[in-house]
């Protein structure tokens, strides 16, 4: 073997331990380094939490409006819906509308049962500047069922409140005119944390 051959082993071993070393201690970048390969890209403003996010909160839904005339009083009639407050936050329906062709004004109602002192004869309490009050249901002491404004509704976080005959409902007073099966009517509820929301009701002679 020449001097020259034995040179070129050498320098060649010395590279070989030096790379050895190198990727024995170093980090990938400098393994990279010594084999020629281009070390892997990290973008080190990339925190990316791969945790699997929370559901949002739900939000405040109004379900299976329905109005129907009063069967008391054409000149009245009443919307039924449900109201889902999906959110964290309780709410309160604060009012209701409709437009001026429907109706002259709206109303939060509540229905309640009242005793009967025997003098009301039938028929008797159905008056009232807007047409309603109690209503005898059949004879003296059987209780009669009474509607009457409230302020507002309120709505829990989490709880479905419904508005239906013989309950809460809304009142649409002093109507146009009378109120047609298989039409519909727009309601703008106005609540004190979702704001307005608008809904179609079906007018229809019972429940959906």
């Amino acid at each position: 073997m020449t001097p020259t051959t034995t040179r070129r082993l050498t320098a060649v071993a010395a590279l070989v331990l030096a790379g050895s070393l190198l990727a024995g201690c170093g980090d990938d970048d400098d393994v990279a380094a010594v084999s020629g390969e281009a070390a892997p890209v990290t973008d080190a403003a990339d925190t990316t939490d791969t945790t699997e996010a929370e559901e949002p909160a739900g939000e405040l839904e109004v379900t299976d409006a329905w109005a129907r005339t009063s069967p008391a009083v054409a000149t009245a009639g009443a919307a039924y819906l449900d109201i889902t407050n999906g959110s964290e936050t309780d709410d309160v329906l604060l009012s209701a509308s409709v437009d001026a062709t429907v109706a002259a004004r709206v109303e939060l109602h509540e229905t309640t049962a009242v005793e009967d002192d025997g003098d009301a004869g039938m028929g008797e309490g159905m008056g009232g500047e807007d047409g309603e009050g109690t209503t005898d249901t059949s004879m003296a002491g059987a209780p009669m069922m009474q509607m009457q404004p409230v302020e507002d509704i309120p709505v829990p976080a989490g709880e479905t409140v419904s508005l239906e005959p013989g309950g809460l409902h809304i009142m649409m007073l002093d109507l146009v005119e009378p109120l047609e099966v298989g039409t519909t009517i727009e309601l703008t509820l106005t609540f004190e944390q979702a704001g307005d929301v608008v809904v179609t009701a079906e007018v229809r002679d019972m429940a959906p």
